[in-house]
């Protein structure tokens, strides 16, 4: 169950916020002159177990009520919803995409949690709850076609994004910089469970990450190895940088991340 607060404003072409980049001006000349004027939603969404998860929804003007795929966007631990740039979220709109951008709890403007913020990373009753709440708004809102729902995610949020495709049947994900222990955790898969015949897979997965940030790229290889189907691919950059960091020093990453969301969403 969940319910959600609406309060809408009309975006310009340029408008959604103030915290725009040079790292982020990587789509095509063609996308950014094809730029629709959009409208954003601010909304609270009510989780299973009573957080309120605060949610910026993004449309192109008019097409609120038209049936369109979803892409959902998650930032990474000790972020907010904020870190995806303008850029980024315009051109997703440029490309038919709706997006919906949220804080985990203990962010942003969600609900504050109680206990050491880092719980998050290791208890599956937490963060998940948020996805989940937010897949539930999604399949009751009007405009948003449930088959096509596609999530992208930073570190934490990558295994949000994993644990979406698992369990919630997100349609394609892109994960950056995500890290095993906490998948596992997530989705109570781990290493010592290997000998069991089955274990569920999910494709259309795109996972980004640096080969110096710690072992972050091992722990990619051994989900894709043992929980992916094709269409997937890992693409690893020459760098110790981590999740939002990571897109920034290689602005490149957004344009793939269309694309792949284009492909296969």
């Amino acid at each position: 169950m969940f319910f959600a607060f609406v309060c809408s404003s009309k975006q310009g072409n340029n408008n959604f916020n103030n915290n725009t980049s040079a790292g982020n001006n990587t789509v095509s000349q063609k996308q950014s002159t094809e730029k629709k004027s959009s409208s954003k939603d601010e909304i609270i969404i009510q989780t299973s177990d009573a957080k309120e998860i605060s949610a910026s929804y993004y449309y192109a003007d008019d097409t609120k009520d038209t049936k369109s795929p979803l892409v959902i966007l998650i930032h990474q631990f000790h972020e907010t919803k904020e870190q995806w740039q303008n850029d980024f979220i315009e051109s997703l709109i440029s490309e038919g995409f709706k997006v919906l951008t949220y804080d985990i709890r203990g962010h942003g403007k969600s609900s504050k949690v109680s206990y050491n913020i880092s719980k998050l990373l290791e208890d599956p009753d937490e963060a998940p709850n948020d996805i989940k709440a937010v897949f539930g708004w999604a399949k009751n809102e009007k405009g948003i076609d449930t088959s096509r729902i596609g999530v992208m995610g930073t570190s934490i949020g990558g295994n949000l994004a994993c644990y979406a495709a698992l369990n919630l049947n997100a349609k394609a994900i892109i994960s950056v910089s995500n890290g095993k222990r906490t998948f596992e955790i997530y989705t109570g898969y781990d290493e010592r469970m290997m000998g069991r015949p089955y274990f569920p897979k999910f494709k259309n997965a795109l996972f980004i990450c640096g080969n110096k940030d710690g072992d972050h790229e091992q722990g990619q290889k051994w989900i894709i190895d043992n929980f992916v189907d094709s269409p997937k691919e890992h693409k690893v950059y020459d760098s110790e940088k981590h999740g939002k960091f990571l897109i920034e020093e290689f602005s490149e990453i957004n344009s793939i991340s269309i694309n792949w969301l284009k492909k296969y969403i």
